[in-house]
């Protein structure tokens, strides 16, 4: 019985040992385990990181980029090539600019690069700017008929592209013979959250006042050299500071007449009529404008296209810095070509010793790049217009022949 006994006991004692080297392996393990934070998708700081990406990057991909950003337009009974000179002319980068400071500061840092367009302080970065004219002549009027100014701006950092947009500024000939002015987004492309989203709610806020601002300028006060001294005083000011010449002219009389009234007949009030902004039909259709027609489109392509084909042969015989010089001459002789078109047009006399005023004005006109490349944009249109002249002129005599 002894025996039988102490040979139980010697054969539990192996059982237990087991029991309790297990009991303490579990007990290691579960205390490990509690102590190391949950892996992968178990971690909700993991998961919360992953979600806000996802959430961040959604919302950037929706609201980040936009396609027709904004059209807005208005009509104007001036001459149509009136219009085409002041879309086509430096007077609308003033009314872009809003006030004369920022000219001055996107200008002060602008250089030409070798495809003739500005490179000038970002925000934040470098933004590059090109721009290319396209219009068209109605042959039976000998008018322009449309004319498109499509300006593309494009902001990069350390060589990676923040934000990309295009702007279309002109006008066109309804078929009614009225002419419709036309700011039109046709794309902004951002890279960057949150910056994009607000550079996108800065050009739409923008945009709504520059083309205020033009359609109060354009109607009102444009296109007055050769009368009074007023007027002409009045047309500058309205185009080198909006706001100011706002405040100045009219926002002291409005005040008066909400406090105190105005006299029956006062033809001063009566002159400042209500912003096309106010009187916009929201239910009326709007017409395709000319950029976004197929035929068009093709147009400025190839026009674009024949842009950088010049600026490539150009460079191909010379250097940089004596590509910068022809620009510069030919931006030069552009402007003087604008200015005396614009003397005669208000019944001034060109010829003889007023050559040299010209002179002296375009000359004053020299430091500002925006000015030299818009003048160069121009010179480019009217040689693709001579060529298309020439080549049609061509055709014409061998289709007679």
């Amino acid at each position: 019985m002894l025996s039988m006994a102490s040979h139980r006991l010697m054969t539990a004692a192996p059982s237990r040992n087991v029991v309790r080297n297990f009991t303490r392996t579990a007990t290691r393990r579960s205390s490990t385990s509690a102590s190391k934070p949950p892996s992968g998708f178990r971690n909700p700081n993991f998961v919360l990181g992953i979600g806000s990406g996802l959430l961040l990057a959604g919302l950037h991909s929706a609201t980040g980029s936009a396609n027709d950003f904004y059209d807005y337009r208005f009509k104007s009974p001036k001459d149509a090539d009136d219009l085409a000179s002041f879309y086509g002319g430096e007077e609308l980068m003033e009314l872009f600019c809003v006030f004369p400071m920022v000219g001055k500061i996107m200008m002060r840092s602008a250089t030409f690069d070798d495809t003739g367009g500005i490179k000038t302080q970002g925000f934040p970065g470098t933004m590059e700017v090109k721009m290319v004219f396209s219009d068209d002549v109605n042959e039976e009027t000998g008018e322009t008929d449309w004319f498109n100014k499509r300006e593309r701006f494009k902001n990069t950092l350390f060589g990676y592209t923040l934000w990309d947009m295009v702007i279309n500024f002109g006008f066109q000939t309804k078929e009614d013979g009225t002419r419709e002015c036309y700011h039109a987004g046709e794309y902004f492309h951002g890279n960057v959250p949150i910056l994009s989203q607000l550079m996108l709610l800065i050009f739409k806020v923008h945009a709504r006042w520059v083309v205020w601002s033009t359609e109060h300028h354009v109607n009102h006060y444009a296109f007055s050299s050769g009368t009074t001294d007023k007027e002409e005083e009045m047309e500058e000011e309205s185009r080198a500071n909006m706001p100011l010449f706002l405040l100045k002219n009219y926002a002291w009389s409005d005040l008066t007449a909400m406090l105190f009234g105005y006299k029956e007949g006062d033809l001063s009030r009566a002159e400042k009529q209500p912003s096309f902004l106010v009187l916009d039909d929201k239910n009326s259709e709007k017409s395709e404008l000319p950029f976004q027609k197929k035929a068009i489109q093709i147009r400025i392509s190839e026009d674009i296209e024949a842009d950088k084909q010049a600026m490539k042969a150009l460079s191909s015989k010379y250097c940089p810095e004596d590509v910068k010089k022809i620009l510069t001459r030919r931006a030069t002789i552009a402007r003087r070509a604008t200015l005396a078109r614009r003397r005669t047009k208000s019944g001034q006399d060109v010829s003889g010793e007023d050559n040299n005023e010209l002179d002296e004005e375009s000359d004053a006109s020299k430091p500002d790049v925006y000015v030299m490349a818009t003048e160069l944009a121009a010179d480019r249109a009217m040689r693709r217009m001579t060529r298309r002249s020439t080549k049609a002129a061509a055709r014409d005599h061998e289709d007679k022949i």
